[in-house]
């Protein structure tokens, strides 16, 4: 039996199977692990005695749906593997360290200069990321992998496609410039796609194979769901649902384009608006507590920026005819002022209207577990459990 780290990086390997799909489900029965892998029952069942023996896998307590014998629930061993996951925020970094039990061993950020070098920020995260792992009692080289999170589309080879929040980012090839600070298997992508695998992993998505993510934050974003796999498109650039233009002759975004949704819903420009009637600065979580309450201007503000969320994602929804839309951001957590005229502008500007559907097949709207960055950097850590978005690797563990 090979050690968990050959496992996971054995794409072939019907043994590396089980273990990713345990990773990424956290905990779960043998009959769960024949549906997500697709291997025979007698296989999974001689695999996992074969695991359970390295201790590798672990029993857990048993589950029982109230029909017939209780279910083992299994996990990974959280001993015999960590990854990390690192958000590349704007004027910040964030790493979290969790063990394949899904249990977090180390949260901190550092602050960084607002539109930070690349270069510099590799150093950083080597140094924070070595003094964290050495207080857990291992090295870089022992995680299982590091994923990492940025706002911008990513190609395959890990490109950055565009610097759209970190403009001195776009072009960067961040398989090359990592793989020379951080010994271990590198994975990154899109910080919306990773909130759909926080939203899967930990959150509202549990269970759910097909949906549809929106994030309505200082930027828009989004993810595509389908068959339990977060869709990248030809080039990476899947889902980029905040380039939508809705008026060619609106105000520019910062892609270039004009009338982008992002300019009528992303939280750079409401608080920009905020600002200009209120005369006095305002950060985005402050905007969020005065719509919240309802304050003057601050509503209008939310019913127009909704009235656009809406349109989007109808457009969106003709498209996809997505079951299930997932809503996450600081916008969501402004609540029914927005939710409400949101789903009302959706039901305008999609085909079919969800009227005309019978109540099963008409699209559900649910609000994610993440409103803040936690769903980015913890997203991050499931690009490892998960294995998407692998850019780089070594050749002494292949």
């Amino acid at each position: 039996m090979q050690d968990i780290t050959q496992l996971f990086l054995d794409r072939e390997a019907p043994s590396g199977r089980i273990v990713r799909a345990i990773a990424a489900i956290g905990s779960t029965t043998a009959i769960q692990l024949v549906q997500s892998t697709g291997l025979a029952r007698s296989t999974v069942s001689t695999l996992l005695s074969e695991l359970k023996d390295s201790g590798i896998v672990l029993d857990l307590s048993t589950k029982s749906n109230g029909f017939g014998r209780p279910s083992q629930l299994l996990s990974l061993n959280p001993e015999t593997g960590r990854c990390a996951g690192v958000l590349l925020g704007l004027g910040e970094i964030r790493i979290v360290i969790c063990d394949l039990a899904h249990s977090v061993l180390s949260d901190v950020w550092f602050e960084m200069p607002r539109d930070y070098a690349p270069e510099a920020a590799a150093q950083q995260i080597k140094a924070n990321l070595a003094r964290e792992c050495a207080l857990l009692g291992f090295a870089i080289a022992d995680l299982l992998g590091v994923g990492l999170a940025i706002s911008a589309p990513l190609s395959y080879d890990g490109r950055v496609l565009n610097g759209d929040v970190l403009p001195t980012w776009g072009g960067v090839n961040i398989a090359a410039l990592f793989s020379d600070y951080l010994d271990c298997p590198i994975h990154a992508e899109n910080e919306s796609h990773c909130g759909a695998l926080a939203e899967m992993t930990w959150g509202a998505a549990i269970g759910e194979k097909d949906f549809v993510l929106f994030k309505f934050d200082l930027g828009v974003g989004g993810a595509i769901v389908r068959d339990g796999v977060v869709q990248r498109g030809f080039t990476g650039s899947a889902a980029e649902f905040g380039h939508l233009v809705l008026d060619p002759n609106g105000a520019l975004c910062r892609c270039g384009n004009r009338g982008c949704l992002q300019t009528f819903v992303g939280g750079y420009h409401l608080v920009r608006h905020a600002e200009e009637f209120g005369g006095y600065p305002v950060t985005i979580d402050e905007f969020v507590e005065h719509a919240k309450d309802g304050r003057l201007g601050y509503r209008r503000l939310i019913a127009d920026a909704a009235e656009k969320a809406g349109w989007g994602m109808g457009i969106a929804a003709t498209i996809l005819n997505p079951p299930l839309f997932v809503i996450v951001g600081k916008l969501a957590a402004i609540g029914e002022a927005f939710l409400t005229p949101m789903e009302r502008s959706f039901s305008r500007h999609t085909l079919p209207p969800p009227d005309q559907l019978i109540e099963t097949t008409r699209p559900r709207f649910v609000v994610g577990k993440f409103l803040g960055n936690d769903d980015t950097v913890l997203g991050a850590v499931a690009l490892v459990l998960h294995q998407h978005g692998r850019v780089s690797g070594f050749s002494s563990r292949n």
